[in-house]
């Protein structure tokens, strides 16, 4: 490998998986770092969470039962439990991290090709870039969020929702905590933004996880295309040589190679979180049906601008996090497809039977078609996206019925 090479991929570490490192080491769930001290911090960071999903639903207790009650509550407590499972997933699960991370590494420093090597720094900077777009996101949501109980104080804009004689102390989620909610305010005011600044860390955090290795993902098929059209871009004289011949079979062995390097890590993957992620899926959709619910309510019945923001965010948070995961199944599958579609294409007919029983074998494997399917059910893509949220809104329409 020449020096420029060796330089190049030496930088690919510290450009594009910094902020993947960053984003766990804060969250203490970066699998080369589990000292008593970063341990403690995971098990204290669960029981905020957890604790603050039993304070909301110790309301039950003490509230009267109401569809609007029931809506109210459970949409937010699944929210958090939607954030909590993937963080304990990571937690547990920590040889996943560790077998993708160190694969993906080796296969990037294994890259001699100066070519190659700027494919997998471009599709490096798409990660980094998405990484980036979802903290910003995050951060802003956040920001909402952290304003939303002392706005009143601030501006006083909800100073015609609220009577003279109550109290500009109001947290925004409902929940029970047996005390004196006024005296222990900031006390609960605390523990509400915790909770939420470590639910929405942790789906960023999954979220440059997944993302990041599926945009690796595409990069490896993408050399893999660049490796068959690398191979046969020769001449017909050219390929009499026999020396020829054997650099077009390793070309092409290579890229087989690669292509079946990048399936075992995606199926890996695949198979270590088929079972979290059909309890995702059952929480987003439930989840984002009661959400809809909570906005319905929120503008047609009693009008109040902090459940309409909240339930809003919550919605945008949900939409998004779905959105990225089917976009970047959709986007694995055409990167795959697009390497048949290459060796197709290529002068295949002017190269050895051996290559060319090689592209045959690629060919035949590509008449079917492939997709990222959990258990053989459910696929990621974009389609499956719609019919998530399709399913999301019949429920809502089932809920509002029940309601009205």
């Amino acid at each position: 490998m020449c020096v420029e090479a060796r330089i190049s991929m030496s930088c690919i570490d510290t450009q594009f998986f910094y902020l993947h490192r960053i984003s766990l080491v804060t969250l203490g769930l970066w699998p080369y770092d589990r000292t008593m001290l970063v341990q403690l911090r995971s098990c204290v960071f669960s029981l905020i969470t957890i604790s603050f999903i039993i304070f909301q639903l110790t309301t039950f207790l003490t509230t009267e039962w109401t569809i609007d009650f029931i809506v109210e509550i459970l949409s937010i407590s699944l929210f958090f439990l939607l954030c909590i499972i993937p963080y304990h997933f990571i937690w547990l699960d920590k040889h996943l991290v560790k077998h993708m991370l160190e694969n993906l590494q080796r296969i990037c420093s294994e890259l001699k090709d100066e070519n190659e090597i700027a494919i997998i720094k471009r599709y490096g900077h798409i990660a980094k870039c998405v990484a980036i777009g979802l903290t910003l996101l995050a951060m802003w949501g956040l920001f909402v969020f952290t304003l939303l109980p002392i706005l009143p104080r601030i501006f006083g804009i909800f100073s015609l929702l609220v009577n003279k004689s109550e109290s500009y102390r109001k947290i925004y989620i409902r929940t029970e905590y047996f005390v004196d909610e006024e005296k222990y305010f900031y006390f609960i005011l605390l523990h509400l933004y915790a909770a939420q600044y470590i639910a929405v860390g942790t789906l960023i955090g999954a979220g440059i996880l997944v993302t990041g290795y599926s945009t690796y993902f595409c990069g490896l098929f993408n050399i893999a295309s660049y490796r068959i059209k690398q191979a046969m871009r020769i001449n017909c004289d050219e390929v009499t040589n026999q020396k020829n011949k054997r650099e077009i079979n390793k070309k092409i062995s290579q890229a087989v190679d690669i292509h079946r390097t990048a399936l075992k890590l995606i199926e890996f993957l695949l198979c270590n979180f088929e079972g979290t992620y059909f309890v995702l899926i059952a929480i987003i959709i439930l989840c984002l049906s009661l959400q809809l619910v909570g906005i319905f309510y929120a503008i047609s019945f009693a009008f109040r601008m902090e459940n309409f923001l909240i339930h809003c965010g919550f919605t945008v948070g949900i939409l998004t996090c779905s959105l990225g995961i089917n976009c970047v199944g959709q986007a694995i599958t055409d990167h795959y497809n697009y390497i048949f579609s290459s060796a197709y294409n290529v002068r295949w007919y002017v190269a050895s039977v051996r290559v060319q029983r090689l592209i045959l074998f690629l060919l035949q494997k590509g008449t079917k078609p492939y997709n990222m399917k959990f258990g053989g059910i459910y696929t990621i893509s974009l389609e499956s996206f719609a019919s998530l949220s399709t399913v999301s809104i019949s429920y809502f329409t089932v809920i509002y019925s029940m309601q009205k």
